[in-house]
């Protein structure tokens, strides 16, 4: 009897600390609508920059969904990551589209998501949300850029969250 009640108490030890373990979830996105993005731009984190990396990325894209068919196209690259506590280090290319949606008219924020491919990352996948928060030409609120990935094990293997230091990144305006 006794036995038993430890077998128990290890299989809900071991449950709980598998609980603890659990990666970030991205919410899911269904939602097809009149998206579209372009533009390049970099980000510089300085909490992120060390003696063996900058604390930098780049991104490109040129992305659009249209409703009527309701797939997402386009091209996508998160370049020359240099970032600490990153495994992932220079360029990321997406590969797939399985969700694109943006919302917003003042700040047309940009939500995508699929595969990518990048160096020794088996199962790469991949999230970005991009906020276009300005005009190239008009002084203000920079925009901002968030990208995760994960490899097909579930662990992140990048991720940076910054404002543009340079370039710019449009999102079309939508209704909803």
């Amino acid at each position: 009897m006794n036995m038993t009640r430890i077998a128990v108490f290890s299989a809900l030890l071991l449950a709980a600390g598998a609980a603890l373990a659990q990666q970030p979830q991205i919410p899911t996105l269904q939602v097809c609508n009149a998206t579209s993005a372009h533009g390049e731009g970099g980000v510089k984190i300085a909490s992120r920059a060390d003696v063996g990396h900058s604390g930098t990325f780049r991104v490109r894209l040129e992305v659009k969904c249209d409703p009527a068919d309701g797939y997402p196209t386009g091209t996508l690259m998160i370049a020359a990551i240099s970032m600490s506590d990153s495994i992932v280090q220079g360029n990321l290319t997406a590969t797939s589209f399985e969700q694109m949606t943006s919302t917003g008219k003042h700040t047309p924020t940009l939500y995508v998501n699929g595969r990518c491919k990048a160096e020794g990352v088996r199962g790469c996948r991949y999230w970005l949300l991009i906020a276009d928060n300005k005009k190239a030409t008009v002084p203000g609120t920079p925009d901002v850029v968030s990208f995760l990935v994960f490899d097909g094990t579930g662990k992140r293997v990048a991720y940076g969250t910054g404002p543009l230091a340079d370039g710019d990144l449009t999102v079309a305006p939508t209704g909803n």
